[in-house]
């Protein structure tokens, strides 16, 4: 039976630590280490025996800097990188405003595309746009600010209509902790969180979701692997995780 993967991708090592309420909340990678960390998540996905044919990332600099890297080891380069409003990092004022209360504002594609990160697909439109009045928000669209709850309909939303989009096709979300625990609660559907395989996730892990297409329910195969990562993180280090999952 044919099937579906979906792979979900945190990022490597940032150049300034991410320190909530205290920000910055945009950071690059390290220059050395989250580049060859970076480097290494590439390879692990590229080498894997169903790849990734699409790539969506979040607009963050961490996860397009990865995204870049995904796309050159996977021999794409040109209109190669899906920027997903639908993936930005979680919402909530504690994550998204510096320590002034300035509140981060992400990129825009042309933003992006100017500085150096060519590979975006400059003719994509997310699939679910940010919401720029507070006051009318379509249902599932990320906006300032999120609950926790809230967050798991955006993903439930981003997530499905991620995967129409897709149309069958081996997908690659680049994005954040929070994000992407969201998606993969969604497409695990545990029926308590206790039940639930989705924990702390650790710089650059790795996971994995799959289906025989034409299937509505999906199979964890893998969840936040890192023995791909060099040196010390390949034990998984710098893990996050949404509050529901640390009471579990």
């Amino acid at each position: 039976m044919v099937k579906q993967h979906i792979y979900f991708v945190r990022y490597g090592l940032t150049k300034y630590p991410l320190v909530e309420d205290t920000g910055p909340y945009d950071s690059p990678l390290h220059p050395i280490d989250g580049y060859e960390q970076g480097i290494a998540i590439a390879r692990r996905l590229a080498s894997m025996s169903s790849p990734p044919d699409v790539v969506y990332s979040s607009s963050l600099h961490r996860a397009v800097s990865t995204s870049q890297l995904i796309v050159h080891a996977l021999g794409k380069t040109k209109n190669s990188i899906l920027i997903e409003d639908g993936l930005i990092e979680w919402l909530t004022p504690s994550l998204t405003v510096e320590s002034d209360g300035t509140r981060l504002n992400p990129r825009s594609v042309q933003q992006l595309v100017d500085m150096t990160f060519t590979e975006i697909d400059q003719t994509y439109k997310s699939v679910n746009p940010l919401a720029k009045d507070p006051n009318n928000v379509p249902e599932g669209a990320p906006y300032f600010f999120e609950s926790e709850e809230y967050l798991m309909t955006r993903a439930k939303v981003s997530m499905e209509r991620i995967i129409q989009h897709a149309s069958g096709k081996n997908i690659c979300i680049v994005s954040h902790t929070p994000c992407a625990q969201a998606m993969a609660l969604y497409l695990e559907k545990p029926k308590t969180l206790t039940e639930s395989k989705v924990g702390p996730w650790p710089l650059g892990g790795v996971t994995v979701f799959t289906r025989d297409i034409g299937s509505d329910e999906w199979t964890l195969d893998m969840y936040a692997d890192t023995s791909h990562m060099p040196g010390e993180y390949k034990n998984g280090l710098k893990e996050w995780s949404l509050p529901c999952l640390t009471k579990k």
